[in-house]
């Protein structure tokens, strides 16, 4: 059924999601050409004449604004040009607005982080996010105690950027040793961390945690060369990566590490890409999220001379793709004829371990619900699965 109002949220980490974007435009015109069409988000903060020049297009409104989308909709007249509404991010420090939602019925998110302060040469976030906020930590433990009591048992922290999380003198080391007192029987599993915020007393802080939070890290070190991370605009150097992998592995033996890597980036040759294939390989890291370099418009990595070819790009991708299954396979194989911590998933028949294992759990009994925690005993790995 066509709707009235189309609301697209969208993103510009890439031109490729510029593109899904305005793809989205065209189909909620084609479905009504009489709704009215109001984008938001990233694209629309960055280039927001851009978005009021598409057929069909009747609000732009930047992320100061998401949260009046309805009034602004609403109370607005039909107009025979778009209403722009769209303002510099605010400089605050501070958060404000917690925003949690379910990724389904047994996990949940909590953002308790907007923005970054880094610039890198491939990233236009922080011109569509601003300066990194953080939300105060009494907001946090407010919105935690609520999805704790909805139900929920694992809870995600979700940020920009979650490692500059810094309120009132309180790092992300300090909120987490205060979340973990709370009185639930719960977990917390962190997103993605910058290398050089990786603390010791952040580690330590998992650690001590008794299971309630995650031993996962999922570092966002996109290159394990130097040279190449110098021309990301990166802050920290390989041996900074290679310390925390170390540190992690000394403290938390069973914790799952993984990184975001880059392939492909202006600069990086042949022999460049063998130094970080040779230095992940050696490294205590159990899966890699790899991704192509795409030029994004707007950014000084896309003028940078040096450009690698798709081909090239696409065959090192494969490379890395290739290393991180073989790393997740004999990860894995570790945990044979041990106990894991399982929240079952929709279905019954897998689950999430505290070490980000999806557990297939064939042998269990058909009574189990989503939601529930089990200690599921590992009796099988393949290169596909991990069976209790």
């Amino acid at each position: 059924e066509a709707a009235e109002v189309y609301v697209i949220n969208t993103c510009t980490v890439t031109e490729r999601s510029d593109h899904e974007s305005r793809r989205m435009i065209r189909r909620a015109r084609l479905s009504n050409p009489q709704a009215r069409i109001a984008v938001t988000g990233c694209y629309a903060q960055v280039s927001p004449d851009e978005l009021a020049g598409l057929d069909g297009v009747s609000f732009v409104i930047g992320n100061n604004f998401k949260d009046q989308i309805v009034d602004i909709v609403e109370s607005a007249p039909v107009l025979e040009q778009p209403l722009v509404k769209v303002s510099e991010i605010d400089k605050s420090r501070i958060m404000t607005g917690a925003s949690s939602a379910a990724i389904d019925r047994t996990r949940g998110s909590l953002k308790i982080q907007d923005g970054c302060d880094y610039k890198c040469t491939y990233c236009i976030i922080w011109e569509a996010r601003g300066l990194s906020r953080s939300l105060p930590v009494e907001d946090i433990k407010f919105q935690l105690r609520r999805m704790l009591e909805d139900g929920f048992k694992e809870v995600m922290l979700t940020g920009i950027n979650i490692g500059q999380y810094e309120h009132e003198g309180h790092d992300l080391a300090d909120l987490l040793n205060e979340l973990v007192t709370l009185p639930y029987h719960f977990r917390l599993r962190l997103t993605s961390l910058d290398p050089m915020e990786v603390s010791d007393r952040l580690i330590d802080a998992v650690a001590h945690s008794q299971g309630k939070i995650c031993p996962h890290f999922h570092l966002s070190a996109q290159s394990a060369e130097d040279f190449v991370l110098k021309r990301m605009g990166r802050r920290h150097h390989v041996a900074d990566m290679l310390r925390v992998c170390e540190t992690i592995a000394q403290k938390i033996p069973h914790a799952s590490v993984g990184s975001d890597i880059i392939v492909g980036f202006p600069g990086e040759t042949p022999e460049r890409f063998e130094v970080t294939y040779e230095t992940l390989k050696n490294t205590y890291m159990n899966y890699f999220h790899v991704f192509s370099y795409s030029k994004r418009k707007g950014t000084p990595a896309a003028t940078f001379p040096d450009q690698v070819p798709e081909r090239e790009k696409k065959a090192r991708a494969q490379r890395l793709r290739d290393l991180s299954d073989a790393k997740h396979l004999a990860y894995r194989q570790r945990f044979l004829g041990q106990e894991l911590d399982v929240i079952v998933e929709e279905g019954g028949e897998q689950g999430m371990s505290e070490n980000y294992l999806k557990v297939q759990l064939a042998s269990h009994p058909t009574s189990l619900k989503p939601n529930d925690l089990i200690k599921a005993r590992i009796s099988a790995v393949t290169a596909e699965a991990t069976i209790s």
